[in-house]
């Protein structure tokens, strides 16, 4: 009996330990947690939005992410109705936009997709930026 009890009591601590994914306080470092190579580069006065400068970052593949820092949801969720409406004036494809916390991330992907905003699955780094992501606290 003592066996099995101390089987399943370290089954249990493993499977916990297991399960608990690393939590990221930037986005650098969570993007390098998924081996997403990036190079900040500067950012130009037209990729501001409601008065915020983005970290802008250039992908291997010379794709963009801009990553704009509202400071709190309710800003957040303001600069991306002010993205949405100036998204509405341009004829090209639409970033992929990712919303965690206070954070307004676009990735603008050198896809061919048949849709205004690509895919996760079409691009070559969406669903790792995801990921990476989700693991920010």
């Amino acid at each position: 009996m003592r066996t099995f009890l101390f089987a399943a009591v370290v089954s249990l601590f493993l499977l916990s330990s297991c399960s608990s994914q690393q939590k990221y306080t930037s986005v650098i470092e969570a993007m390098n947690s998924e081996e997403i190579n990036i190079i900040q580069i500067d950012s130009p006065k037209e990729a501001e939005l409601n008065e915020i400068k983005p970290l802008i970052y250039k992908l291997d593949n010379n794709e963009i992410i801009r990553v704009y820092d509202f400071g709190s949801q309710e800003k957040r969720e303001l600069g991306y109705i002010h993205f949405q409406e100036q998204q509405q004036f341009l004829s090209s494809h639409a970033p992929i936009v990712y919303q965690p916390s206070h954070l307004l991330i676009l990735y603008f992907s050198n896809t061919n997709s048949t849709t205004q905003t690509p895919k996760l699955t079409e691009t070559k780094y969406g669903e790792k930026i995801k990921k990476a992501l989700d693991s920010l606290e």
